[in-house]
């Protein structure tokens, strides 16, 4: 067979594995948006997305889902918070400070934290995290906003490192030889050049561990108490809407008002991943130009 036709025959294929992936992608949402639809017949969308209460099961429903987004926003946001500085201080070290003979098993060993199991996570937040909280704050139960932040700070930390420190090791390359030359010291060249020039490599960083943190279930679901409230205290239990999917899609029945609603819950969690994901896509770009 010759190679023109192996090329043709590989990019075919190609071609046709990302149509199926995208096709897959349009099914998964148009599926999940007619599930959502039937729930707008008991509650408008004002009161869906605003609404104080969720009480499906109860004789007076509420299906207001504003505390659930919020604690979703804010679980999100405060592992964001924590994770991103010690993840750009952690790949500026394996990048340009960290001795060549460490910096291979320091990176497996991060590289490795991406792939515990988030049931491994939820386990020790369990056994150790929540105990510690009690102690420290004083608190009847450790079971808090801040203590899935803490959880989901350290399983982002290793997708945000590891996109961190390729940005700044294809940045340094720029800026190596002229600082050399101009005699200007290695930390001020660090400070001044790679940081700034590894914005686009951050963001991304960002884009990824935020996507992962709203999307995470099982370690979340084990330390934040799962009380349908707002985040008005980093001690307060919340529920957000990856945990309310998964404690409640097994005991809706199937076609009710409640099935409906957990649907409905899904897809607002996707609305939410594509607007964080476009403003971090803007802001990138605006970086860039």
């Amino acid at each position: 067979m010759s190679n023109n036709r192996l090329e043709k025959i590989f990019a075919i294929a190609v071609k046709s594995l990302t149509v199926m992936a995208l096709l897959t992608l349009v099914f998964i949402i148009l599926f999940i948006l007619k599930e959502s639809l039937v729930v707008f017949q008991e509650t408008s969308l004002v009161d869906f997305l605003f609404g104080q209460e969720w009480r499906p099961t109860s004789a007076n429903m509420r299906l207001g889902l504003r505390p659930i987004i919020m604690a979703t926003l804010a679980l999100s946001g405060l592992a964001l918070v924590m994770a991103l500085p010690v993840s750009v201080g952690a790949a500026l070290f394996l990048s340009h400070v960290c001795p060549i003979r460490l910096r291979r098993p320091l990176r497996s060993f991060i590289d490795l934290l991406a792939g515990i199991p988030s049931v491994v996570y939820g386990f020790i937040g369990v056994v150790m995290l929540l105990p510690l909280l009690e102690g420290i704050f004083d608190m009847s139960a450790g079971d808090s906003l801040l203590a899935g932040g803490i959880i989901l700070a350290v399983m982002i930390l290793p997708f945000i490192v590891s996109t961190t420190a390729e940005s700044m090791e294809a940045s340094v390359k720029n800026h190596v030889m002229t600082s050399k030359s101009m005699g200007v010291s290695h930390w001020y060249m660090l400070r001044s050049l790679v940081l700034p020039s590894s914005w686009t490599g951050i963001i991304a960083g960002a884009v990824l561990g935020t996507s992962r943190a709203m999307g995470e279930t099982m370690a979340v679901m084990m330390v934040v108490g799962n009380s349908p409230l707002m985040p008005t205290s980093l001690f307060g239990r919340v529920k957000p809407i990856p945990s309310l999917i998964a404690l409640e899609m097994g005991s809706a029945p199937l076609g009710s008002m409640h099935y409906h609603a957990i649907f409905g819950a899904g897809f607002v969690l996707l609305i939410l991943l594509l607007i964080i994901n476009l403003i971090f896509y803007f802001l990138r770009k605006r970086i860039e130009f």
